[in-house]
């Protein structure tokens, strides 16, 4: 019996898992379009709405947003199982000045494009180390004072790792960008 409940939570919680949605790649993104369009409501206002991965992974791990209720602003995420109970935003403040914007306003499939941009960049600009897995990490998307929407994003890099004992560390750089209302691509650091 006990064998059976195991495969079936395994089941049940791998056909819903956000894991298997790779945010740099356009088989992820068809993935992501299809999540946002099943939990996520077109017309539902946010301040910001994130896609996360966990640190050097860039499978999608989670989506975020922050939106506003009364003069309050609130941040949640979906995850595997649904969402999150709401909380009270620590980044309210950032938000105050600009507009919000709807989920269906978002375009995630010039992701995949942006990334690949931002890695043909790192090139030019002699950055992009050869033999290094350039992972996209989070992408953010947000609007300003005139509710143009603009994004930001981590692209991460191991750098190394070491051990002692039981405990791994791995270090990494990351390069962060942003594309602007023209959707025009520039790196930030």
């Amino acid at each position: 019996m006990k064998k059976a409940l195991i495969v079936l939570v395994f089941v049940s919680v791998s056909l819903f898992s956000c894991k298997d949605k790779e945010i740099s790649t356009e088989e992820g993104i068809l993935k992501i379009e299809k999540t946002l369009q099943e939990n996520f409501d077109d017309d539902f206002e946010v301040y910001q709405l994130s896609l996360n991965a966990s640190t050097l992974e860039s499978n999608l791990d989670n989506i975020s947003r922050v939106y506003k209720v009364k003069n309050i602003f609130f941040t949640d995420k979906f995850m595997y199982n649904g969402f999150t109970d709401p909380v009270k935003s620590p980044l309210g403040n950032l938000f105050k000045n600009k507009n919000p914007f709807t989920i269906g306003q978002v375009d995630v499939s010039i992701i995949p494009v942006k990334y690949n941009e931002a890695l043909a960049l790192l090139k030019e600009k002699g950055l992009f180390k050869e033999g290094k897995d350039y992972l996209l990490n989070d992408w953010f998307f947000e609007a300003d004072k005139n509710g143009a929407i603009f994004s930001e994003f981590d692209v991460q890099y191991e750098t190394g790792s070491s051990s002692s004992g039981k405990v791994i560390t791995v270090t990494y750089e990351e390069y962060s960008f942003k594309v602007d209302k023209n959707n025009k691509l520039n790196l930030i650091k």
